[in-house]
């Protein structure tokens, strides 16, 4: 399924999904730059989505082919529109947020959007930058 990742070093990470299927995103993706920022939790501050189908996300690593990870946890499941700002609230979904993302999409046709706070552990200092 196509999508696009948008990252910030030291800073949150957003992700656009279109289309149907299912895609993952790996946890090294969150990263703006491999070398100075490595990603050790992703957590869900902000969900947007519209579809004809339901948008199902979960923490885990798909290993059937593409399938759903059977050994995943499901943290959200987004029918028809959705717009969900955690962090206006002080909250965020944090639920298994060291593992990779996997993205299910039953429909034909929608987007979903979401933003992720980031821990990560950097190679250079602030005061270095």
């Amino acid at each position: 399924m196509p999508h696009e990742i948008i990252n910030s070093l030291r800073s949150k990470s957003a992700i656009r999904v279109v289309g149907s299927g299912n895609t993952q995103i790996n946890l090294v993706n969150f990263s703006a730059n491999t070398a100075q920022e490595t990603v050790t939790e992703a957590a869900v501050t902000h969900v947007t989505s519209v579809t004809n189908g339901i948008w199902r996300v979960y923490r885990g690593t798909s290993t059937s082919g593409g399938a759903a990870p059977s050994a995943g946890v499901l943290i959200l499941e987004l029918p028809s529109t959705v717009n969900i700002d955690l962090n206006e609230h002080g909250i965020i979904i944090a639920n298994n947020s060291t593992s990779n993302v996997f993205i299910e999409h039953t429909g034909t046709a929608g987007t979903l959007m979401m933003q992720f706070a980031k821990t990560a552990t950097y190679s250079t200092d602030l005061g270095k930058l």
